[in-house]
């Protein structure tokens, strides 16, 4: 009997993380999550795109991305994630430079296998977005407009928690904390329109 309701414990167990693990993996890419009991939330990915994603002690001197002057070539990603694993900033923080791509494809039509199988390569500059020039642009709206990040679960749910106004550090005055927009941190970057998808970008080489 002791043997029986120990298994059946541990069964309990492992549905309720199977199901903690579904809820969360709601929030691994892009700005979209829905909080469970909440509306959308409208936390992009430009916001401390930096902080999550480098700079690294290998990569190479920043670039004029208005300089690119190599062979274009013309991406239509269907859906995201693109497989832009990441991406660092031109010269003087203007344009967007690929430094990372996902190196496989684990299945047909892996979306993070776009970029890959299009034969996207580090050091290729982002020149437009569905035709419309963005190798001059502020690096932080590039990220907001294409919305491409993985990110763990853990990380997605506090840029989310941040934008939605719910309080992650209750420290201070010791306040009366409630959720909503009084705590809400809203940034310009909010205001930016992100890509519908499909999506058609245009990258080249230096």
């Amino acid at each position: 009997m002791a043997r029986s309701r120990t298994s059946a414990l541990s069964v309990a167990v492992a549905l309720g993380c199977t199901a903690v693990a579904y809820n969360l993996s709601a929030a691994f890419v892009g700005s979209s999550p829905q909080l469970r009991g909440g509306p959308a939330v409208a936390r992009g990915v430009g916001t401390d795109y930096l902080v999550r994603n480098g700079p690294k002690d290998a990569d190479p001197p920043a670039v004029d991305t208005s300089k690119a002057a190599g062979a274009t070539v013309d991406i239509e990603f269907k859906k995201r994630p693109f497989g832009i694993a990441r991406y660092v900033p031109g010269a003087g923080g203007k344009g967007a430079v690929v430094r990372d791509v996902t190196q496989k494809s684990r299945y047909p039509g892996d979306p993070q296998g776009q970029a890959f199988v299009a034969g996207v390569q580090p050091d290729w500059v982002l020149k437009s977005v569905n035709g419309q020039d963005v190798s001059g642009m502020d690096f932080f709206v590039i990220m907001q407009m294409l919305d491409d990040e993985v990110m763990d679960p853990v990380t997605a749910m506090s840029l989310n928690l941040k934008a939605s106004g719910v309080k992650t550090d209750l420290r201070n005055d010791g306040a009366e904390r409630t959720q909503g927009e009084k705590f809400a941190i809203t940034s310009d970057l909010d205001k930016v329109a992100v890509v519908d998808m499909p999506a058609k970008l245009v990258y080249q080489q230096m």
